[in-house]
């Protein structure tokens, strides 16, 4: 399964789910959640924001816009 080390994007980000499921957590947050989306979800992470993502078993795929 891949996994994206905590890293964050100069601007805000948009996830949408096609396919498989990833989880997704904000290391930098008070108390970090580790929260998994499926197909149809949509992510939305603001600019700058530290994030962390594991691709789910069956993979995933997704659509992400900058």
């Amino acid at each position: 399964n891949a996994h994206y080390p905590p890293h964050s994007h100069r601007g805000l980000t948009t996830h949408l789910i096609l396919r498989g499921d990833l989880t997704i957590t904000y290391p930098n947050d008070e108390r970090p959640e580790k929260v998994t989306y499926g197909v149809g979800d949509r992510i939305d992470v603001d600019a700058g924001r530290v994030h962390e993502v594991w691709i789910g078993d069956e993979g995933c795929t997704y659509v992400i816009g900058e």
